[in-house]
């Protein structure tokens, strides 16, 4: 309830700025405008200019509303006229119309995530027949169009590639070839099935990978160009390994007993000894 009233509130203040008493109008500013005219003056432009940003706002959320009583909630609140509804009524509806909102947002999310999920099986069944594609036990599908040489990369090093992404519906989403410089990644700082990929591929192959949206960016997807479970086709060049430094092994921590000597026997010259399993026992 708090977003649905908040161009409300933004609107008012807005307006509020620009308020002056009605007695104060220059004879310059005449009569307002038959509806339709274009805006010349601030204040006409500035009206205007609200009154599409609250507008476009409520047709992107499906919000219907009723020009007639929209132009009469804004000039009660501006000219502080007599209210036709109730602070309690007013946010009974603007809660009712804001869940509405959220609800539909939600089934359509269901709805395009279904269909995504779907879209995407069908597209891994059919591609996984095409010659020379290999599938993974993970459900990541790939073929070799380059062989490379050398040792993979670890999951300390890092990867230059070159790479272009494609939705299944042929959308390109990213490419290294578009920006005409290749890109550096840590093996474990990208999605599942490029760290999949990547640690199989040899310094100087290409690939083309198709990665199941679980290995990529699953339900929330990456926005705008990625929605969500969304499979995607990658053709990847591995251009050289950056080797990391291997991680350091830490000693395990030793439960064994100090014996720590009297006062006497540190007079005498003992020192602190760590006893033997036998000792302790």
């Amino acid at each position: 309830a708090e977003t649905a009233t908040t161009n409300f509130r933004q609107m008012q203040a807005a307006l509020a700025e620009q308020r002056r008493p009605a007695d104060q109008n220059t004879p310059e500013e005449g009569e307002p405008k038959a509806t339709g005219d274009k805006p010349v003056t601030k204040k006409e432009r500035f009206s205007y200019a609200v009154g599409m940003q609250i507008g476009g706002d409520f047709k992107n959320k499906e919000i219907e509303i009723e020009f007639g009583q929209f132009a009469e909630g804004v000039k009660t609140a501006y000219l502080a006229k007599e209210r036709l509804l109730s602070d309690v009524e007013s946010k009974k509806v603007l809660d009712q119309v804001w869940k509405d909102y959220q609800d539909r947002e939600k089934a359509k999310r269901t709805s395009m995530g279904e269909i995504a999920q779907k879209a995407g099986a069908e597209y891994l069944a059919a591609n996984l027949k095409k010659p020379g594609v290999k599938a993974t036990t993970s459900g990541l599908q790939y073929r070799i169009i380059k062989d490379g040489e050398g040792a993979p990369p670890t999951k300390s090093d890092k990867a230059e590639v070159h790479y272009r992404g494609w939705t299944i519906d042929g959308n390109e989403f990213d490419s290294s070839h578009s920006r005409k410089k290749s890109s550096t990644f840590g093996i474990t700082q990208v999605i599942p099935g490029w760290t999949e990929a990547l640690s199989m591929m040899k310094p100087g192959a290409k690939w083309e990978i198709v990665v199941p949206q679980e290995l990529a960016y699953g339900p929330g997807g990456k926005r705008p160009k990625i929605p969500p479970y969304s499979t995607l086709r990658f053709e990847i060049e591995l251009l050289s390994v950056i080797k990391g430094s291997a991680p350091v092994v830490k000693k395990p921590v030793t439960s064994n007993i100090v014996r720590i000597p009297s006062q006497t026997e540190l007079k005498q010259g003992a020192k602190p000894e760590i006893l033997t399993k036998e000792q302790e026992a």
